[in-house]
């Protein structure tokens, strides 16, 4: 007979098996399954899933997740345990990477993100129109994100590839807002009267913004002109190529370009940001700090110094060994992104 208490996780009751599961398997599966059950109903309280959304993590169909955990399954045993050990040893094993990689430094005031927080000041005091079209890895989706978080009435959207249509961009910008209507019709306009509940001064930054298409853009300048809403378009290049373009309507472009405030495209500081960076990490061993440098001048700036140590953290430092040259180099090796 097993030996199992009538345990209880948060929510997540363990009761005793059933007299036909307990008959139709192995005294070896029943071993097996009886340690795994605790285990994973103690990462999903920790975790506060439920059961149906721990099954789905699984990759179990939810009545075989019930029926496995409840001590009712009278299907393969073995196979279902196979799977829930399977995922075990995968969350173990992330866990455990978690636990000795560094967490990358927090906001850094670097002059891209003054220059950048200037330029969403400038867009929220006015209200204004402006587009911060910095290169990659230069901090402008961090800088944003802390503005946002310091500074009241600033709502921020994130575009992507599927998004580009003004239809997709305002059902992005509604979900991120928590905004619905019965009547599409009436979705923009609900969507200013939200951007303007907070009264003067509210921005609106719309981060990868050269996913719009032009009537997009458009749209948001309507938003800046009849809510009298800041708004700042931040991503790369493509998108002042896109406003000089101006697709098919010339009209819509001299609108759009007639009410950029600023147009924040110099990279200030890029030296001196790189290196404040290194030091943000904590890395001051001389030949380190001069490869890293040489990273950080590389396209991706930032970005390409922080994966790079994170990465040397994870595939040569388990031990709680010290970082050394070597390890970043074995890493922006693996990592073969030189010639992309």
């Amino acid at each position: 007979m097993l030996n199992i208490l009538n345990t209880s996780a948060g929510n997540w009751e363990l009761p005793e098996p059933s007299a036909k599961f307990a008959a139709k398997h192995s005294a070896d599966d029943l071993r097996v399954w009886e340690e795994l059950r605790p285990r994973i109903a103690s990462i999903a309280e920790h975790n506060n899933w439920t059961k149906a959304e721990t099954g789905r993590r699984i990759g179990m169909a939810e009545s075989s997740f019930h029926q496995w955990l409840s001590g009712n399954l009278l299907g393969a045993l073995e196979n279902q345990n196979a799977m829930v050990q399977r995922w075990l040893d995968a969350v173990e094993d992330r866990s455990g990477l978690e636990a000795i990689m560094p967490e990358s430094p927090p906001f850094l005031k670097t002059r891209a993100a003054v220059e950048i927080h200037r330029t969403l000041t400038l867009a929220q005091a006015l209200p204004g129109f402006v587009t911060i079209t910095l290169d990659a890895g230069r901090g402008k989706t961090v800088a944003c994100r802390e503005y946002q978080r310091i500074r009241p009435h600033v709502h921020l959207v994130t575009l992507h590839p599927k998004v580009k249509t003004v239809h997709g961009a305002m059902n992005q910008l509604a979900r991120k807002m928590s905004v619905r209507v019965f009547n599409q019709a009436e979705l923009v306009d609900t969507i200013g009267e939200r951007l303007a509940a907070g009264g003067d001064g509210a921005l609106l930054i719309v981060d990868e913004a050269q996913h719009a298409d032009t009537e997009s853009v458009n749209q948001f300048r309507y938003f800046s002109d009849n809510w009298k809403i800041g708004v700042a378009l931040v991503g790369n290049a493509e998108i002042r190529k896109r406003m000089a373009q101006g697709g098919s309507n010339a009209a819509s472009r001299d609108q759009i370009l007639r009410r950029i405030d600023k147009n924040l495209k110099r990279d200030p500081g890029r030296e001196q940001d790189v290196r404040a960076f290194i030091d943000a990490w904590g890395i001051t061993e001389p030949s380190c700090v001069k490869f890293l440098f040489g990273i950080g001048m590389k396209g991706g700036a930032l970005g390409q110094i922080d994966r790079t140590i994170r990465i040397a953290y994870m595939a040569g430092l388990g031990d709680g060994g010290t970082l050394e040259r070597k390890h970043l180099e074995a890493a922006w090796k693996n990592r073969d992104v030189e010639d992309i």
